[in-house]
């Protein structure tokens, strides 16, 4: 145990001091086909690729490393002579080796001082990045690199301040997370993890010193969850330690509308936890944190009060948790606005911390977490079954079982149980209607109080296409050189509503009507502009919101005595582009099942008529999506309908090809014309 007694039983054990060690390794001399290469035909149009690539974290001898040989074939890769080195929390700064080498073979060493060559900046990999730059780089140059960090600093428990920074190097270690796969394809890499330090080695007898969870629990076991290829296993030895060697790595492929890549790229998350088992885990965990939700939804007499005041005149328990909503949606989110500092709350005689529902509820503000479990609290309080189910967000990871750690669970939704059905709730995320989740807190994992203390684990529900409806109209006319002029509402609910309304909380105006009109031209043909009018809706989850505007510009082509119009005024430039690749390796995340609805009307000039017009059709694409069109000619008028809605939200990259089809069916359909001629009369 890590207890001052048992660490000065140690003194006359451990050396004055414990030097970084690190094996020596030289670099390596490229071969002729490494010189003269200009591209690999397995990854045509790589911008670089590592040749070779290592990461070592070496505890027994207080380093990690990593060393890397990388070939750069274009001028987009002579980016990656921008290195990148781990912030520590240390002082002792890194030891920095590299090179680069020209296609003839002519070396250009790297020079200065490590402090010299560091700097922070934003790379196209990382935002405020530690980096250091290797010099001359060309296309057809070899970049070679090694940094070597030691583990300098380490929080001992139980150790007292006297004695602390003499075994700070003895105790010092990293618990490494490998990016196996990365934006460049890799022929050969290989990493090495040696848990173990020189105490555990040589004085416990290969046995792990202590290590504590956030929540001071006792972690006796290192475990690791990994993402590799097919066939690829990660190798442990009887020392304890562990390796990977890979070949032929595929670079990270960063396709549009596709889950988070921290869920589905090839890595090694290492870490230490109290329990072996998953199941054993989540059935001890879960407990901990429902006791832990509890106490802070804890219903004390003051939530009862207010919960009484809040439901008064309610008949049924929907009407009450309606209300309760209504009343929790109004506090101040400071998830939008600002959160106070500690010493803030201080000066205004506050607690340093937030702990309890009674607190946000007394200050009307709080987290969006904070606001859900007071949501709880409040509606159990006024006698509804209500539960937490705390979730991955799904903008950011997919919850993994396997991956041993409540760290992945961030999102707090709420589950009453009403007329005999589960209805779940949003609570804490502003303007969200009752009843809704956000698109991102939908069709995700996690746990779900059970009653008694247990939880299990679950998925929340989809939304319905109904939550989700954009509608536009517009009345447009048209002369008979194709110019147009007229007028467009649109009406939104759901994830497009929430959008606009929570960038209402931090903008200001003029900066949500520009990003608007910007959103809204990007669905209007080209050569039409827009100027918004009236706004409505923004300040409250009820409704719609709406948007009206006046459209002027070239609208259509003349072709001898023809106007060509799109028939479809909203629908030309669709949201289909992102399944314009042949291919697909990455499951398709669609967000949200929806409906967009279009209406136009177009005037006709006057001594025109309708030559050819879209004919009503339907295109289905059963259990999944559907496209109706309809007309109705008038005189000197016409009207068109294009009406879409789409039921499928996750899907596998297996049924990629027929998402793929339906949507170039679909474009095809989008891209008919509106054509008018002029009549007999007018001809003449």
């Amino acid at each position: 145990m890590r207890t001052a007694s048992w660490i000065r039983t140690l003194v006359c054990l451990l050396p004055s001091s414990l030097p970084l060690i690190v094996p020596a390794q030289k670099f390596q001399e490229p071969t002729r086909e490494e010189l003269q290469m200009t591209a690999d035909p397995k990854w045509p149009g790589a911008a670089a690729i590592y040749l070779n690539r290592e990461e070592s974290t070496d505890n027994f001898n207080h380093f990690a490393s990593e060393y890397a040989r990388i070939k750069v074939l274009t001028d987009a890769g002579k980016e990656w002579a921008n290195i990148e080195v781990p912030f520590a929390g240390g002082a002792t700064p890194p030891r920095i080796e590299g090179r680069t080498i020209h296609a003839d073979g002519t070396v250009v060493p790297l020079s200065g001082a490590p402090e010299d060559l560091l700097v922070v900046k934003s790379t196209s990999r990382h935002v405020n990045a530690r980096v250091f730059t290797l010099p001359s780089v060309e296309v057809g140059s070899i970049l070679e690199y090694r940094w070597t960090l030691p583990n300098s600093e380490v929080h001992t428990y139980g150790v007292t301040n006297d004695i602390q920074g003499f075994y700070d190097s003895a105790l010092a270690g990293s618990i490494p997370y490998w990016e196996v796969q990365t934006s460049l394809p890799v022929r050969k890499e290989r990493f090495y993890y040696n848990p173990l330090g020189d105490l555990e080695r040589n004085v416990l007898g290969n046995q792990s010193i202590t290590h504590y969870t956030s929540r001071g629990e006792v972690a006796h076991y290192l475990l690791f969850s990994a993402r590799l290829p097919a066939g690829v296993r990660l190798q442990a030895s009887p020392n304890r330690d562990y390796t990977l060697d890979l070949a032929d790595v595929p670079p990270v492929r960063h396709e549009s509308n596709a889950p988070p890549d921290q869920s589905r790229v090839y890595g090694v998350r290492f870490y230490y936890s109290p329990f072996l088992a998953g199941d054993v885990f989540w059935l001890n965990e879960g407990k901990i944190w429902a006791r832990e939700i509890d106490h802070s939804a804890e219903a004390t007499n003051d939530l009862r009060a207010a919960a009484a005041q809040i439901t008064a005149g309610a008949t049924n328990d929907e009407e009450k948790a309606r209300k309760i909503y209504d009343a929790v949606q109004a506090l101040e989110n400071t998830d939008f606005s600002r959160k106070r500092t500690e010493a803030e709350r201080v000066r205004s005689g506050l607690s340093r911390e937030v702990h309890t529902s009674g607190q946000v509820w007394s200050e009307k503000s709080g987290t969006r977490n904070e606001i859900a479990t007071l949501y709880l609290a409040l509606a159990r309080a006024a006698g509804l079954q209500a539960r937490a189910m705390s979730i991955a967000d799904r903008r950011f990871r997919i919850f993994d079982p396997g991956y041993l750690s409540l760290d992945q669970l961030s999102m707090t939704v709420i589950v009453l149980h009403i007329n005999n059905s589960d209805v779940f709730l949003d609570p804490g995320e502003k303007f969200m209607p009752y009843g809704q989740l956000h698109w991102s807190h939908a069709l995700c994992g996690g746990l779900l109080e059970a009653g008694d203390g247990v939880t299990i684990s679950a998925v929340t529900p989809p939304n319905q296409s109904k939550e989700a409806i954009i509608a536009h109209t517009a009345d447009i006319s048209v002369d008979s050189q194709g110019a147009a002029k007229g007028t467009v509402k649109i009406l939104m609910n759901g994830p497009d509503a929430l959008r606009w309304r929570q960038l209402n909380l931090t903008a200001d105006t003029m900066e949500v009507r520009r990003q608007l009109s910007a959103s809204l031209i990007a669905s209007l043909p080209q050569g039409v502009s827009i100027e918004i009018g009236e706004i409505q809706g923004l300040a409250t989850s009820a409704g719609y919101v709406s948007v009206t505007a006046a459209v002027s510009g070239q609208l259509g082509t003349v072709t001898g005595k023809r106007v060509l119009l799109p028939a479809f005024f909203f629908s030309t430039h669709g949201n289909e582009q992102f399944a314009s690749d042949e291919k697909r390796e990455a499951p398709i995340d669609l967000h949200y099942a929806e409906q967009v609805i279009d209406d136009t009307v177009y005037h006709l000039p006057a001594g025109y008529s309708i030559e050819s017009a879209p004919q009503p059709a339907q295109l289905p694409w059963p259990e999944h999506a559907a496209l109706v069109i309809k007309t109705q000619p008038g005189a000197n008028v016409i009207d068109i309908k294009h009406i879409f809605a789409r039921a499928s939200v996750l899907l596998e990259a297996k049924e990629y090809q027929a998402l793929r089809d339906y949507y170039q069916k679909m474009a095809i359909a989008n891209q008919q014309q509106l054509v008018l001629t002029p009549t007999a009369a007018a001809g003449n």
